[in-house]
């Protein structure tokens, strides 16, 4: 507390505001003595003792308990009621007052009638005050809270270029004819009250902000969120940190709440309206350091969910299953998923209940001994899923045959996957326990249709593979997968499932099973091998996919499929990668064949940023695979 301040009395309208509450905390710290105003939703009578505060018999005490809880109100905070538009009712709150900040004003936009509800409150309410400050010498300033809603909304047009500054006004006759009544209502509040102190000889500065966030102070949710400037100054000040559109917001969210369900897509198809550019020079004679917008949001949405106004996940049971204990990808993701502590039990499957190596290390999970149950299921099965998904809220269906060596395409892949993704999907329509089905699908199901594939082309989740030209070419496994999950788009369109599809490239990465699968043996297979194939893959690590898979469940805005990869490389780039972590190891130097390289083409990775996803490098993949490999002595150089 300065000695200057201390001893010295303000008043402050609509104390129990979002900015207002930020204001008296602020005042009450540098000393002042603060007489607030609040609007009494009963009856009630001021006790005007001068021996103690202020207080207001019959008023809500939720609604100002924040501000009877601030340092120095048992003091120096004096409640009084008083109502905007009942003249002379400020009167009591100003006198003996050296300064008065007027924050109080209606701020929300779905109104029935505009004048009522917003207008006569923001200008009346503002002369009202005005004229009790204008019977007491004793206010040598009024500071009135006004917005940038009273700058910036004149028609101009608003570009990159545009610098907005106090210099502006918004239009009374476009707000009207835009229906923008908050904005109409702020700029003739404003207006009105510079012709007034004008009139009167008043001094007053006005602080017009722009859309304030920040955490709250009161219990209440209010329409923004609060930020304070230093408020002693002449003229107009527009307080704005930035000006953003509500995209960047998203992405500013997504970056802060990786796993929160925010929206992927805008309102509409038009283009963005346009950012502008807001002038700091005068606020900057303020002393006014901005905190940055991203902190402003993480605050903001901080303090929303500490007052419970944005929801967070519950820590009641809920129930997951997963088809494919043995699969390397399903693993990973029951590693993970038994790591969310939100999640009480997650049914797995296995095809030998009782082969003990091949579960030892799910058993040896954290979590495990809790919430890991094992279910006997084979695909082909009808109903073999029932007691599985029984209860779930998701089941997870990876459980599919990838090899590429087959004597019967038909028997070894095709019915397994077609016909075990189909059984997996009748037990999850049997129970309305079962929220989504998030399916592990494959690259093999979207790159395949004869397309060429170049470095200028992107895939993306628009493309399916033909099967008549996996057929042709005999690709089987690619075929398999394309027609297991076209199996699944139409079972659960006709049954109403919300299904995911995940679709992920070469998985690589460390493995958690003692067994070598597939894709971890293609890279295997390079160590001592003479040459590498003519190959062109995508490639993606399997704790990318796992925690795909779970972000599919938990993010409620997932819909479709998500294609997953984090570089497409041919196996020449994957070999000299190899080279530079294990200088010493026996590598091939040259390629199969002497044909041109299969060339690398792109996929796009828009879809799966909006889950979260943060791809591990390409060349971490590797490394973690060939330790992996290395200590299961899989691989040895």
């Amino acid at each position: 507390m300065s000695g200057e301040e201390a001893g010295k009395v303000v008043c402050v309208t609509g104390a129990s505001g979002y900015i207002a509450s930020w204001l008296v905390k602020f005042l009450l710290q540098r000393g002042y003595t603060v007489k607030a105003t609040v609007r009494d939703p009963g009856v009630g009578t001021a006790d005007k003792s001068a021996s103690k505060p202020l207080v207001i018999h019959g008023h809500d005490p939720k609604k100002v308990e924040h501000l009877h809880a601030l340092d120095g109100a048992k003091e120096r905070l004096h409640l009084l009621k008083a109502h905007l538009l009942d003249q002379g009712a400020f009167d009591a709150a100003v006198e003996g007052c050296e300064c008065v900040f007027h924050t109080a004003s209606p701020f929300y936009h779905d109104v029935q009638d505009p004048e009522v509800e917003l207008l006569e409150p923001a200008v009346k309410g503002t002369v009202n005050v005005l004229n009790s400050c204008a019977k007491f010498p004793s206010i040598k300033r009024v500071v009135l809270t006004s917005s940038m809603a009273a700058v910036a909304f004149n028609g101009k047009p608003r570009t990159a270029e545009v610098v907005v500054d106090e210099s502006w006004f918004s239009n009374p006759d476009f707000c009207r004819e835009s229906k923008m009544w908050y904005v109409l209502s702020k700029t003739l509040a404003e207006d009105a009250a510079w012709k007034f102190v004008k009139e009167k000889g008043i001094d007053m500065v006005t602080i017009n902000p722009a859309m304030v966030i920040g955490p709250l102070l009161q219990p209440t949710l209010n329409t923004s969120a609060a930020a304070i400037a230093k408020l002693f100054a002449n003229g107009r000040y527009c307080l704005v940190e930035r000006t953003a559109h509500f995209s960047e917001i998203v992405k500013i969210l997504k970056e802060l709440y990786p796993n929160a369900a925010l929206p992927d897509k805008c309102a509409d198809d038009k283009p963005f309206v346009p950012t502008y550019q807001v002038s700091k020079e005068k606020t900057k004679s303020l002393g006014i350091v901005y905190i940055p917008l991203e902190q402003s949001l993480k605050e903001t949405v901080d303090s929303l969910k500490e007052k419970g106004f944005v929801g967070t996940k519950s820590g009641s049971q809920r129930y997951c299953e997963e088809t494919g204990l043995l699969s390397g990808n399903c693993k990973w993701e029951c590693l993970q998923t038994v790591d969310h502590p939100w999640i009480s039990f997650l049914k797995k499957l296995h095809y030998s209940a009782d082969d003990s190596k091949k579960v030892g290390h799910l058993h040896a999970l954290e979590g495990a001994k809790e919430r890991l149950h094992f279910f006997k299921a084979q695909l082909l099965e009808e109903g073999a899923f029932d007691a599985a998904v029984e209860g779930c809220e998701c089941v997870f269906h990876t459980a599919s045959p990838f090899y590429h060596d087959v004597q019967d395409p038909q028997t070894e892949l095709l019915d397994p996957a077609v016909k075990g993704t189909l059984n997996v999907l009748n037990s999850c329509a049997k129970f309305p326990s079962v929220k989504r089905v998030v399916l592990t699908s494959s690259m093999a199901a979207v790159a395949y249709n004869g397309k060429p594939r170049t470095p200028e082309v992107v895939v993306d989740e628009s493309w399916f593979s033909d099967p008549d030209f996996c057929r042709e070419s005999k690709m089987w496994y690619v075929l398999s997968k394309t027609l297991a999950e076209d199996a699944a788009w139409k079972f659960v369109k006709e049954k109403g499932i919300d299904m995911v599809t995940i679709n992920p490239a070469m998985v690589i990465g460390p493995l958690l099973q003692p067994t070598q699968n597939t894709s971890a043996a293609a890279v295997a297979k390079l160590f001592g091998a003479e040459t590498y194939p003519n190959v062109t893959l995508g490639w993606v690590n399997v704790k990318d996919v796992a925690t795909a898979h779970i972000l599919a469940f938990e993010v409620p805005s997932a819909k479709g499929r998500y294609c997953l990869v984090e570089t497409v490389a041919h196996y020449s780039e994957i070999v000299r990668n190899l080279k530079e972590l294990y200088p010493n190891a026996a590598l091939p130097d040259k390629c199969e064949d002497d044909k041109p390289f299969v060339p690398t083409y792109q996929v796009s990775k828009e879809k799966t940023k909006s889950l979260g996803i943060d791809y591990i490098p390409l060349k971490q993949s590797l490394k973690e695979t060939v330790d992996s490999l290395k200590e299961k002595g899989f691989v040895k150089f």
